[in-house]
């Protein structure tokens, strides 16, 4: 059974939350535009911080989608790295399944006389289209059996060019590369690029040709990139410096980056977090303005109601109690102001999701320090009119009008 005490704490915050509910209802038009100001701070930081949060978790999903087994290499000093040193890395390092290397060049495609644009050229091995998890509308990619070969796999967006100059049929037509003659082997679907790594592929944009023709007709160009694919259950701090350790055996002055999947995704969430605290804040500065809209309203309130203050005081109610029933007030309509900002950030968030074509979810932490932090606002902000009005001299308040 309860005890007495809390029976009467029950009651005397029964009755507050009735005499507040009461208060507010009586003057509509105030209690709206407070509710307003609540309504849009809490729902601006439900928005901006559910929309990190998505974010976080589709760039997440893409490197999953990718793979968490990749390790990227890049030269960063002034020896280049050699294309033989980079086709020899798969069998070379033990714990590499598979790597795929890369020429890059630009260039102009034209088709029948007439020019299709300019994009990448990119001299590729037949385990490039495997490690970038690229996927063939119709030919076949290029394999290492087309060494030296003048053939060609085309993007998407290259693809929908050719046809819009009248070609018939992309694989098997014959089309200028850069001033070169190429025979399209292959059309890739249509590709999403990943802005999360540290490269583009750009896919849809490319002409892919065997990497050792791409130096034949561009002869100088160095190994800009180099994508591999480490084995099952091999760390990757491990697997970059077998890498390092093997370039550095065949090229002592080569100095090797490695990035691996776990290292660009622990960055992506350390921005992915500041991003959110940042917009948390954007979203704060209207909440802030929403609790100065209450601390105004219920200063109004306090002068309004001096004479009920002075009538509650004269039939005994200490200054506590006048205290807590104007906090209780500010609390009241901060909370219902913070239910209803979660309904509205949730919404804005699922319009958002819809037009960007996200998978949408709400922040459950982000609900629960919604209603806490529109509580804490109602306090805060809430203190000083119930403290004006618990200071108030009950004499003083009976004579007002």
């Amino acid at each position: 059974m309860e005890s007495q005490p809390v029976r009467e704490l029950l009651f005397i915050l029964d009755t507050n939350m009735r005499e507040a509910f009461r208060s507010l209802y009586k003057a509509k038009l105030r209690t709206l535009l407070a509710l307003i100001g609540i309504v849009i701070g809490i729902g601006s930081v439900i928005a901006m911080i559910s929309l990190g949060e998505v974010d976080k978790a589709m760039s997440r999903s893409e490197f999953e989608a990718l793979g968490t087994d990749i390790l990227i290499l890049k030269a960063t000093g002034k020896t280049p790295m050699s294309l033989t040193d980079a086709l020899a890395l798969t069998g070379g390092v033990a714990s590499i399944r598979e790597s795929a290397s890369r020429l890059n060049s630009q260039g102009k495609f034209r088709y029948g006389g007439k020019e299709l644009g300019d994009g990448p050229i990119q001299g590729v091995t037949a385990s490039f289209a495997r490690v970038n998890r690229l996927k063939m509308q119709a030919g076949r990619f290029i394999s290492d059996l087309d060494a030296g070969r003048y053939w060609c796999v085309i993007g998407a967006d290259v693809a929908r060019a050719l046809r819009e100059s009248g070609a018939r049929q992309v694989v098997g037509e014959t089309m200028d590369v850069g001033g070169w003659l190429f025979t399209v082997l292959g059309v890739l679907g249509e590709t999403e690029e990943n802005y999360s790594l540290p490269f583009q592929v750009k896919a849809n944009q490319s002409i892919f040709v065997p990497i050792t023709t791409l130096l034949r007709i561009r002869p100088g160009l160095d190994v800009d990139l180099v994508i591999a694919r480490t084995l099952a259950n091999t760390r990757p701090e491990s697997a970059a410096r077998d890498v390092q350790s093997w370039f550095h055996k065949r090229a002592p002055t080569l100095e090797i980056e490695t990035t691996s999947a776990q290292q660009l995704i622990a960055q992506m969430e350390s921005h992915m977090k500041l991003m959110t605290l940042l917009l948390a804040a954007i979203g704060s500065i209207s909440l802030i303005v929403g609790g100065i809209g209450v601390m105004n309203i219920m200063l109004v309130a306090v002068s309004e109601r001096r004479r009920e203050i002075g009538i509650r005081r004269a039939l005994g109610a200490r200054r506590k109690d006048i205290q807590s029933q104007f906090l209780i007030e500010s609390v009241t309509l901060t909370v219902v102001g913070g239910i209803l900002g979660i309904v509205l950030g949730s919404t804005s968030t699922w319009i958002i999701c819809l037009f960007a074509d996200w998978n949408f979810f709400i922040s459950t932490t982000a609900c629960i320090s919604g209603i806490a932090v529109s509580s804490v606002v109602g306090v805060f902000f809430g203190f000083q009119p119930a403290y004006k009005a618990a200071r108030l001299d009950p004499v003083i308040c009976l004579q007002a009008q």
